[in-house]
C-alpha cells in the first residue's frame, strides 16, 4: 500500500491579532501551582482574618514561628491587603508547617495559605509568533503551558516519520541523527518540505528571533524519511521507520501520513511502539477526492492506542471542511487541533502563505505530548495519551471527535494511573515437570485503569521474552535447562506500573526415558499362539506409560512392568513389534523393533 500525505495549501495569510503582551502593566497570569519551597528558604504566607477578629492569638503564633513582616517597600501592599482582612508574612521554612497548622486551628483565622508565585505569560520573539501568524498556539493554550515548561533541560525525543527533515536555522540544535528508508542511507534530508514543516511545528526553537515558535522548544527531533519527494511511501518503510525510531529512544512518534486500508506490517509496527511505551500521534486524514464522505477510517490513525488528530478550521472550534471525522457510532478520531499554520519553505523560511491539513494538526498534539513528557518524565505513552484526551474532553466539539479540542495547559495538569496490575500467580503449578517449549501464563491478571500492556518472562533471573496480548502467556524454551528452574513474570500496565507474582520453580526434564525389550521371540522368527513381550523401562523422574506398537499403531498400554501379550492369529502375516515409553514430563523413547512372520 502506498501512503500519500494529504495537504491543501491556500493563498496569502489573513491578518492576525498580535497576541504577545509587551507591557509590564498588562501581564497575563498563568499557573496555579507554586514552586516547591527550597530547603532553608523562608516561606511566604498569607493569613486571612474573619471580620472583627481578635488578631492577638495569631500574632503570638506568628511570633513563635519567627515570622517577619515583608520589607518596608511592601508597606503599600500591606495596606492594600488590609482591605481584604489579610496579611502577608514570611516564616522560616522549618517552622512553616507547624505555623500553618496552628493558624488554621485559630477560630479568628479565616484561612492561611502559602503565598503562591505567578509568572507573566511567556511570549517568544519569533517573527511568526510576534506577527500574530501563529494564532493556533493561543487557541490551544500553548503559551500558558509554556509558563510551566517549554521542554525542560532533559530533551524529549520526538520522531518525525515523514519526508525527512532539513536542518534549518529554526531547527538549529534540534535534530538528532536520522535515517532515510526511501534511499537507504543515513541522510534523512527533506526533498518535499512536508517533514520539515511538521518538525518545525513540534520543535522550532522558541525565542530565538527566527521563523516560528515550535510547541516544545527543547524537544529533540529524530528525522525518519519514509516518504519520497511526492509525499508517498510504502508500509514496509513506514513500519521500519517506526521500529527504528523506537530503538533510537523516541518517546513520541508523529505520523502525518495515512491511507484507507490497514496492513499487518503497519499494525504490528504501531503495536511494537505501544509495547515499548511510545506514544504514536497520527493525522486523521484530509479530503482526497470529490464526494469523499470524510468518515472512512484512515490508517495508521485508526489503530488502537494511536492518538488520531482531526483538524479544526482557521481560528474556529468547528471541524475543518477537509478533515476526516467520526461518523455516527464510530469513535476512532480522538482529538482535534488547529489545521491552519504559517507555511515554511523546505529551508525553514517563513513565507507569506498559510497551509492547511491534519498533517499540521497532528504535530501540534505531538509537541504538546512532548511538553507533558517533559513535565512528567515518568509518564508512559498511555499516560501521555490519557492526559491529551482528558484535556481535550473539556472542549467538546460534537461527536465528530471523540474527546474534543486539545488544550496544552490543561494537558499538563492530569495525573496518571499509579496502581500496579494484579495477578493471582503463575502456571504451570509449583514443581511441575516441563519440557521442550512450555507457556508460562499469569493467573487472574487484571488492572484497574490503564489496562495490561506487557508481560515479561525471566528464567533464573534472566530476561527471556514477552507477551503483548491476551492471554499473556510467554513461551519458555527449556532446551538449555535441566532440573529445578526458577521462572518469574513481570506484568506491566499501560501506565508503566508493574507487579511480579511469586517466583515459581519448575522441574525441567528434556531427557528421554529408556525402554528395552528383554524377552520376546527372536526378531525375524515365525510366531504362533500367544506372544509374550517382557520389558524394562527407566527414567530419573518416573515413567508415565509404555505402549505396545504393532505395525506402528498403539495396541496396548501399560503403566506397570506387566508383560504385553497378543495372539499371533490377530496380527498380519508380516508384523513389526516395538515399545514406546513416555516419562512424566512427556519425553518419549522407542525400543528396538522386532519383525515377525506367521
Amino acid at each position: 500500500m502506498r501512503l500519500t500525505k494529504r495537504r491543501l495549501a491556500v493563498g496569502a495569510t489573513s491578518a492576525a491579532v498580535v497576541v504577545a503582551m509587551t507591557s509590564a502593566t498588562t501581564w497575563a497570569l498563568a499557573g496555579t501551582e507554586s514552586a516547591p519551597a527550597q530547603p532553608g528558604k523562608p516561606v511566604r504566607l498569607v493569613v486571612g482574618y474573619k471580620d472583627g477578629a481578635n488578631r492577638a492569638p495569631a500574632a503570638q503564633t506568628l511570633a513563635a514561628a519567627g515570622a517577619a513582616k515583608l520589607s518596608a517597600a511592601a508597606a503599600t501592599g500591606e495596606a492594600a491587603l488590609g482591605q481584604l482582612n489579610a496579611l502577608a508574612v514570611q516564616v522560616p521554612a522549618a517552622r512553616s508547617a507547624s505555623a500553618i497548622a496552628a493558624l488554621r486551628s485559630d477560630p479568628n483565622v479565616a484561612y492561611v495559605e502559602v503565598d503562591q508565585q505567578r509568572r507573566a505569560t511567556l511570549a517568544p520573539n519569533d517573527p511568526g509568533y510576534t506577527s500574530g501568524r501563529q494564532p493556533e498556539l493561543g487557541e490551544v493554550r500553548v503559551p500558558l503551558a509554556w509558563d510551566t515548561t517549554t521542554g525542560g533541560a532533559s530533551p524529549v525525543k520526538i520522531a518525525v516519520v515523514d519526508t525527512g527533515v532539513n536542518a534549518t536555522a529554526d531547527l538549529s540544535g534540534a535534530l538528532l541523527p536520522g535515517h532515510d528508508f526511501v534511499n537507504n542511507d543515513s541522510s534523512a534530508a527533506d526533498d518535499a518540505g512536508h517533514g520539515s514543516q511538521v518538525a518545525a511545528i513540534i520543535a522550532a526553537r522558541g525565542n530565538n528571533g527566527k521563523g516560528i515558535a515550535g510547541v516544545c522548544w527543547t524537544c529533540k527531533i529524530i528525522p525518519v524519511k519514509v516518504l519520497d519527494s511526492q509525499g508517498s511511501g510504502y508500509d514496509s518503510d513506514v513500519a521500519a521507520g517506526i521500529i527504528w525510531a523506537v530503538k533510537q529512544g523516541a518517546k513520541v512518534i508523529n505520523l502525518s501520513l495515512g491511507g484507507p486500508a490497514s496492513s499487518k506490517v503497519l499494525a504490528d509496527a504501531v503495536a511494537y511502539a505501544n509495547t515499548n511505551s511510545v506514544l504514536v500521534v497520527a493525522a486523521a486524514g484530509n479530503k482526497s477526492y470529490a464526494g469523499d464522505p470524510l468518515t472512512n477510517r484512515s490508517y495508521p490513525a485508526a489503530y488502537t492506542d494511536v492518538v488520531a488528530v482531526a483538524a479544526t478550521a482557521y481560528r474556529s472550534n468547528a471541524i475543518a471542511s477537509y478533515s476526516y471525522r467520526n461518523w455516527s457510532g464510530d469513535k476512532w478520531i480522538d482529538v482535534a487541533a488547529p489545521g491552519t499554520v504559517a507555511k515554511l519553505d523546505r529551508n525553514g523560511n517563513l513565507t507569506t502563505s498559510t497551509i492547511n491539513g491534519t498533517s499540521f494538526a497532528a504535530p501540534i498534539v505531538a509537541g504538546i505530548a512532548g511538553l507533558v513528557k517533559a513535565k512528567n518524565p515518568g509518564f508512559s505513552g498511555w499516560s501521555l495519551m490519557s492526559a491529551l484526551q482528558s484535556a481535550a474532553a473539556k472542549h467538546k466539539i460534537g461527536s465528530v471527535v471523540t474527546y474534543g479540542k486539545i488544550d496544552a495547559k490543561d494537558a499538563l495538569t492530569f495525573a496518571t494511573d499509579r496502581t500496579p496490575p494484579k495477578s493471582t500467580g503463575i502456571g504451570p503449578a509449583q514443581n511441575a515437570l516441563v519440557r521442550a517449549t512450555t507457556t508460562i501464563v499469569p493467573g487472574g491478571i487484571s488492572d484497574n485503569w490503564s489496562g495490561i500492556r506487557l508481560v515479561q518472562l525471566y528464567v533464573n533471573g534472566v530476561y527471556k521474552g514477552y507477551a503483548a496480548k491476551a492471554p499473556w502467556g510467554v513461551p519458555f524454551k527449556t532446551n538449555a535447562y535441566n532440573g529445578a528452574t526458577k521462572v518469574q513474570l513481570k506484568i506491566f500496565d499501560k501506565a508503566g506500573n508493574t507487579f511480579s507474582p511469586s517466583v515459581r520453580t519448575l522441574i525441567v526434564d528434556n531427557v528421554a526415558p529408556v525402554v528395552k525389550i528383554t524377552s520376546a521371540p527372536k526378531s525375524g522368527s515365525k510366531i504362533s499362539g500367544t506372544v509374550t513381550v517382557k520389558f524394562t523401562r527407566s527414567d530419573a523422574r518416573g515413567i508415565k506409560v509404555v505402549q505396545l506398537l504393532i505395525n506402528g499403531k498403539v495396541s496396548q498400554v501399560r503403566s506397570t512392568t506387566t508383560p504385553f501379550t497378543f495372539k499371533a492369529s490377530s496380527v498380519p502375516n508380516n508384523t513389526t513389534v516395538q515399545l514406546r515409553a513416555y516419562d512424566k514430563a512427556g519425553n518419549s523413547a522407542l525400543s528396538a523393533k522386532y519383525t515377525y512372520k506367521k
